[in-house]
This record gives C-alpha cells, sequence and structure tokens, in this order.
C-alpha cells in the first residue's frame, strides 16, 4: 500500500531530518517505527501527509504518488493521521467534533460511519457524554475522540503518531486494545509511531528502528525474543 524510497525531508535543504529513508507497508499489515526523542519517527509521518518539506525521494500510497500533494488531497486518498497528543476541538461538544469530521458525508451516511466506529469506543457508547464538551473529557477520552474523529473518514491506512503520549499506563492498555481492534477488523494497515518498544512489538508485524534519521534496523514483531543482542536494536526505554 505504501511505498517510500530514498527519502530525504526536513525544513531545509540545510536541515535535512530524513536522510534516505525506505519502507514498503503491505496491506493487512502494521508496522512499527521506533526510536528516541528526535530520531525523525515525526517527521517521517509528517512526510508522508505533505507537512514537512519535501527534498528528494518518492511516497506512493496504491500507486499514486504523494509529492506535491495536500494534505486534503491525501487523506481524501484513504490516509488517516492521528497527531501526537491527539487533535481535537475542546470547545465542541463530543457530537460536535464528530460532525466537523463528516463535513462532506450526507447526514445519513455519517450516521452509518459513527455508528460503524462506535463499537470500539466507551466513549462513543455512553450516549450521555455525547453532548459534554470535550474539554471535560478525561486525558484518555480525548485520545479515544481524536481516534474516533480519524476514523470517521473510513481510512485505508491509519498513521498514529505516538498515541501513548501523555496518558497513564491503564489508559495506553486501553487505547491500543482499541487500536488492535481496528486493525483486526476496520482498516487495512497501520503505521504505528511510538516510543515505547512493546507497545511496537504487541500490535506490529514489523519493527523499524531509526537513529539520526536513518532506518538502521528492521526486524520481523514475532522474532524480537530471538535476537541475542536486544539492547543493540533497542537503544530506548523497552518499559
Amino acid at each position: 500500500m505504501l511505498e517510500i524510497k530514498n527519502l530525504i525531508s526536513g525544513y531545509s535543504k540545510n536541515n535535512d531530518i530524513l536522510k534516505g529513508i525506505d519502507l514498503i507497508l503491505n496491506e493487512n499489515e502494521a508496522v512499527a517505527i521506533v526510536g528516541q526523542n528526535g530520531s525523525g519517527k515525526s517527521t517521517l509521518a509528517k512526510s508522508i501527509m505533505g507537512m514537512v518539506p519535501y527534498i528528494n525521494g518518492e511516497i506512493f500510497f496504491n500507486g499514486n504518488s504523494l509529492i506535491g500533494k495536500s494534505i486534503p488531497q491525501i487523506a481524501s486518498l484513504g490516509i488517516g493521521f492521528f497527531m501526537q497528543g491527539g487533535r481535537i476541538f475542546p470547545n465542541l461538544t463530543v457530537d460536535e467534533n464528530l460532525d466537523f469530521v463528516c463535513n462532506g458525508l450526507k447526514k445519513k451516511d455519517a450516521a452509518e460511519r459513527r455508528e460503524e466506529i462506535k463499537q470500539y469506543f466507551d466513549l462513543l457508547k455512553d450516549n450521555s457524554r455525547s453532548r459534554l464538551k470535550a474539554s471535560y473529557l478525561s486525558g484518555g477520552e480525548k485520545h479515544q475522540l481524536a481516534l474516533a474523529m480519524v476514523l470517521m473518514n473510513k481510512p485505508k491506512l491509519l498513521i498514529l503518531d505516538e498515541p501513548s503520549a501523555g496518558l497513564s499506563p491503564s489508559n495506553t492498555k486501553n487505547l491500543f486494545e482499541i487500536i488492535d481492534s481496528i486493525k483486526s477488523n476496520f482498516t487495512k494497515a497501520i503505521l504505528l509511531i511510538e516510543q515505547n518498544i512493546t507497545i511496537g512489538i504487541e500490535i506490529s508485524n514489523r519493527i523499524l528502528l531509526l537513529q539520526n534519521g536513518n532506518k538502521t534496523s528492521e526486524i520481523n514483531s514475532k522474532d524480537f525474543n530471538l535476537l541475542n543482542k536486544i539492547d543493540e536494536f533497542f537503544f530506548v526505554n523497552k518499559n
């Protein structure tokens, strides 16, 4: 579905963050990108979405080049992006947040889409909270709402940028149980940007390590425990 060839991107030609990244993400696959802060993980996600200036290389999604396309154009191809921290409108209600991202859908289609994703989120199952302003939600609920907003457009590829950031261990566990269900039943592929190695292993088929803007290692998640020198592969916190 997604193919990246020799991607170089950054905020200027003299400040390239990604230094020749290659990546293939297949349908029905989840790939985790891990690495320390500053390694280029979020820059990779934003480069796919056209949010970081392109310097060189190629990005294809289902055969369509993403280079030069706007964020709405990229999203319309079927890519959903959960930005770090989760982006919601705090002064709008839960219902209004979901309605906002359905601007191009007919009312009946939007209602059907909401029913389709409702099963994954405790927040949406509780009708008493639908008219609550998003600013009053807990941290875990805000992340649920942000993810639900992304799913309302039914993306074929879901890009998750540090979804565990700022969450307690219990909320992190709950959110990734939702993501695991989505991976199995809703979307066709997931690209997970994550610093938590344990989560990356549990949710993905493959793990790629970024270091200083370079892809330095890659392994199948199921083979993780077969590594003899784990600390040489993963240098970030594994807790």
